[in-house]
């Protein structure tokens, strides 16, 4: 028996010669699940991608006014001979949506929030707390005054605390991995902040992250490195939301490690700048 959708029309290319493909004909039927497979380098998205969703592209941008045109990248006709029956191509390609690592197809189509009430109302947690699926919440505490309000619309001052038990790992934050620094592709220890010890991009000798650190009054800025006590080594890498006054301004002092997880490992490696990605791949 025919199934329905065969009675569709199709799209028909006919001569595709888009980077490696030579004089390629196919017809491809409409409304149903098409797959193209092959080694790499076989000419899968210069026929998808660059000969016919490109085309569909092409002919959508024509639709608009002159004025909106010149607002737009001008797109020229894919190498083809004949391309029939095209219609609105959507187009997901294989570049990241974002540079954030918890950017997916989940966090992009709300199916992670879905999922995460499946998990919930079905799944059996034995660890943790309600929250267990939701890896991407932190646990968090806090406490404060609130106005409550009491009896013909009077406000009352109240203490309340919080606490939240969320289910993300406070060292992976939710990521899934960690990953552990090398201290000699830091620093070198030998030498004296004054001196200019660091191989981190943007920690010059003379640079706001390296004043920062000498004017938090932890260190002695001629004392190499190798000679701090093991609480000022401590305090160096490991150090976390400290408040100094840094120029006559309030600021948050991190140690070393915080710091450079939070500016670098936390961020997606292929949105870096070259010289930031070696110094992470060594790091």
């Amino acid at each position: 028996m025919t199934h329905t959708a065969d009675s569709h029309d199709t799209i028909r290319v006919e001569g595709a010669r888009e980077n490696n493909l030579r004089d390629v004909t196919v017809e491809l039927p409409k409304r149903r699940l098409t797959v193209f497979t092959g080694v790499s380098g076989s000419g899968k998205s210069s026929l998808v991608f660059d000969t016919i969703a490109a085309e569909s592209q092409r002919m959508i941008n024509e639709t608009y006014p002159a004025f909106v045109q010149g607002f737009m990248p001008s797109l020229g006709r894919p190498d083809v001979d004949r391309l029939e029956g095209l219609t609105t191509a959507i187009i997901v390609d294989q570049e990241r949506m974002g540079a954030n690592q918890r950017s997916t197809v989940g966090t992009a189509t709300d199916a992670n929030a879905l999922l995460r009430r499946l998990f919930s109302q079905v799944g059996e947690p034995h660890v943790g707390s309600p929250n267990a699926f939701s890896f991407n919440v932190p646990s968090a505490t806090g406490s404060g005054m609130l106005k409550v309000q009491k009896g013909q619309g009077k406000a009352q001052a109240e203490k309340a605390e919080f606490h939240i038990l969320g289910g993300m790992c406070p060292r992976c934050e939710g990521i899934g991995h960690i990953s552990d620094l090398d201290l000699d592709e830091l620093y070198d220890a030998s030498l004296s902040l004054s001196e200019g010890p660091f191989k981190i991009p943007g920690y010059t000798a003379d640079g706001w992250n390296v004043k920062m650190i000498i004017d938090t009054g932890y260190f002695d800025p001629k004392k190499p490195i190798k000679d701090y006590t093991e609480r000022e080594l401590d305090d160096f890498l490991h150090r976390q939301n400290t408040k100094i006054k840094f120029n006559g301004i309030n600021i948050t002092y991190n140690g070393l490690i915080p710091s450079i997880q939070r500016t670098f490992l936390s961020k997606d490696r292929e949105a870096m700048q070259p010289h930031i990605r070696a110094f992470v791949d060594r790091a």
